[in-house]
């Protein structure tokens, strides 16, 4: 018998199945937190890391709080969930360094270490591929009819495994296609058998993903990404992404303003300049002159 692939799933706010409007899907590691997990030194030191040692992406707090939030008057309470491959026992580090920044949130899936290490399969916590996928899928399945927007960064996989979660919702891959892809990608067969589990199990009808959303967190060209289509949007530091949710119509002009200014009082940060990204977002079309000229910064 196939066992499920090894997830720690929270979701502390169950949406009605009927709920079909945004929904908003974080990786967690250098998209909203600056983490190292892409080395064994950096995974020894993350057991011991305390929530103020955390540090945020400048930028990113503000733009999760405006996603939240929402564009309206109101304050909308917007479906926020995470997606991280730090151990499960980090949920309280985690959600304590969430606390100090602002940031809400319905619900963290967690690749579960401990399961993965006593099936003698220390890869698995660098594989990225499958755990995305399946725990896409496996949220998915909690909000079936919701309009999706997924957030990830070009450290991992999150591209191919966000466009592929897409492609499959999107009717676009069989299942074939999709266990081929998977294999390809590095993804042990057990993995992949129980990733097609998830996969099957999904109702019709089912809601899609509205934009994927890559933070360039290693200065990647935009035009890398250009393979995975138009509705992969590559963006430099969280000023590029709110300029990019602002023309979404997902956050306001507040949220933007927010954004700008926590990045430029944010000391040696890579994507500071301001002036030079906002005519990069306007000659890429992240935002258009009209949606711009709106903003008057």
């Amino acid at each position: 018998m196939t066992r499920g692939y090894p997830l720690s799933v929270g979701n502390d706010r169950v949406l009605p199945p009927e709920y079909s409007g945004p929904a908003f899907v974080w990786d967690i590691d250098k998209t909203y937190l600056s983490t190292a997990l892409s080395s064994w030194r950096g995974l020894a030191r993350v057991p011991v890391e305390f929530a103020i040692d955390k540090r945020a992406i400048p930028g990113m707090p503000e733009v999760l709080r405006g996603l939240r939030r929402g564009p309206g008057e109101s304050f909308e309470c917007r479906p926020l969930y995470f997606i991280s491959a730090s151990p499960p026992f980090l949920r309280a580090t985690i959600e304590g360094k969430m606390l100090l920044d602002g940031v809400e949130h319905d619900g963290i899936t967690f690749k579960d270490w401990w399961r993965t290490l006593m099936e003698l399969r220390p890869g698995r916590l660098f594989e990225q591929l499958g755990f995305k996928t399946a725990a896409l899928l496996r949220g998915r399945l909690d909000r079936p009819q919701c309009r999706e927007y997924l957030f990830g960064d070009d450290y991992e996989k999150d591209a191919e495994a966000y466009a592929l979660y897409a492609r499959w919702l999107h009717g676009d891959l069989k299942s074939d296609d999709l266990d081929t892809v998977l294999a390809s990608g590095g993804v042990a067969e057990d993995d992949r058998k129980a990733i097609l589990m998830l996969a099957e199990r999904m109702p019709e009808p089912h809601g899609r993903v509205g934009k994927i959303f890559i933070h360039l967190e290693k200065k990647s060209s935009p035009q890398a990404f250009k393979k995975f289509g138009t509705d992969l949007v590559a963006v430099k530091g969280a000023l590029q992404l709110a300029l990019a949710l602002f023309q979404e119509g997902l956050v306001d002009v507040a949220c933007v303003r927010a954004a700008r200014e926590a990045v430029t009082a944010a000391p040696r940060y890579r994507y500071g300049n301001c002036e030079e990204l906002s005519l990069d977002a306007l000659k890429r079309k992240l935002v258009s002159r009209e949606k711009w000229r709106q903003l008057k910064l």
